[in-house]
C-alpha cells in the first residue's frame, strides 16, 4: 500500500475504504488494512501508517531474533516468544464484550483482544515473515493453523499449541453433545469470512448494549460480504429502534426481494405497511 495514498486518504471515509476492500477478490484483500478501516469508523483519527509500521516492526524484530536461533521451527518459536511472552498479547477475558476488543488499533494499543482480532494480528505478522498460516473458525472460538507444523495455535490463550484432537475436545468442552464435531470445522477461513466474523462479533456486542445505530452500521458492512436475507431483516429492526423508518423500509424491501415466499416475509410486509403508515402520519 502506498503510504502517500494513506496520508491523503487515511482519515477520510473509512466506511467507503472498507467497502472497497470487502468487494475485492479474496486474494486481493489486504486484511490488516481492511481490519483497520473497520476500526476507523469508530476511531476517525486512526493513523493507518502508524499501525502498519508497528506490524512491520514486530515482524522485523522477530526475524532478527530468529536469525540467532538454529532449527526449522525457530521463526515460529521466536514469534511466539515475542508476541505472547515479551509483548504480552493475550485474551481479554475480564472485559470480553468490550467493543474495543474487535478494533485492531485498540488491540495493538492494549495488547488485549478476542480470539479473532488477536489472530488477525498474528496472521499478518506471519504473512510478513513468510510463515504459512491461516485462520480457523471453530464454533465459539477462533484459532490459527500453522501449516508447516501441522499444528494449531490458540492466540487467546497465550499461544497454546493444539493438535486436531485438541481442537475437537475444545469444541466439545464449549458445547458438549449439542454440537456434534465435523471435520470441516478445521477448514481454512477466507479473508471475507474473517471480516464477516469480526463484524458478527461487533453486531452481537452492539445488540447486547442496545446500541442499534452501531448495530445497523455493522450489519451494513456485513451485507457487503454476504447478502443473506436475515442481515437486512436485522438491519431493518435496528433502524426501526432508532426511529429511522425510511431506512427500515428500504431494508425490508431488500429482505423481501429474496424471501418473498416465506412465512416471515408476510410479517415483514405487515411491518413495512405499518412503517409507511407511521411516516404518512408524521408528514
Amino acid at each position: 500500500m502506498d503510504l502517500a495514498y494513506m496520508t491523503l486518504h487515511g482519515n477520510g471515509d473509512f466506511q467507503q475504504l472498507f467497502a472497497q476492500q470487502a468487494r475485492r477478490e479474496d486474494s486481493e484483500i489486504e486484511l490488516d488494512l481492511a481490519a483497520l478501516y473497520l476500526a476507523g469508523e469508530e476511531y476517525p483519527n486512526l493513523d493507518l501508517a502508524h499501525y502498519l509500521n508497528l506490524l512491520d516492526r514486530i515482524a522485523t524484530e522477530v526475524d532478527e531474533a530468529a536469525a540467532k536461533v538454529e532449527g526449522e521451527t525457530s521463526l515460529v518459536d521466536s514469534l511466539n516468544r515475542y508476541f505472547f511472552d515479551l509483548q504480552g498479547y493475550s485474551g481479554n477475558a475480564a472485559d470480553y464484550y468490550n467493543p474495543d476488543n474487535s478494533y485492531l488499533n485498540r488491540v495493538l494499543d492494549t495488547r488485549q483482544g478476542i480470539p479473532i482480532t488477536l489472530a488477525v494480528i498474528y496472521l499478518e505478522i506471519c504473512r510478513r515473515l513468510g510463515i504459512a498460516a491461516h485462520g480457523v473458525g471453530l464454533p465459539g472460538h477462533f484459532i490459527i493453523a500453522l501449516e508447516d507444523l501441522d499444528l494449531f495455535l490458540d492466540p487467546f490463550n497465550g499461544g497454546q499449541l493444539l493438535s486436531a484432537a485438541d481442537c475437537r475436545r475444545l469444541v466439545q468442552d464449549l458445547f458438549g453433545t449439542h454440537f456434534p464435531w465435523r471435520e470441516e470445522f478445521l477448514a481454512a477461513y477466507t479473508k471475507h469470512e474473517i471480516l464477516f466474523r469480526m463484524l458478527t462479533n461487533l453486531k452481537a456486542i452492539y445488540a447486547r448494549n442496545r446500541d442499534y445505530r452501531r448495530g445497523a452500521s455493522a450489519l451494513g458492512k456485513m451485507s457487503l460480504i454476504n447478502s443473506a436475507p436475515w442481515i437486512y431483516r436485522e438491519m431493518a429492526w435496528c433502524y426501526y429502534q432508532i426511529g429511522e423508518n425510511q431506512r427500515a423500509i428500504t431494508c425490508i424491501e431488500q429482505y423481501l426481494a429474496t424471501e418473498d415466499n416465506s412465512e416471515d416475509a408476510t410479517e415483514a410486509r405487515q411491518q413495512m405497511l405499518s412503517l409507511w403508515h407511521s411516516i404518512s402520519q408524521a408528514g
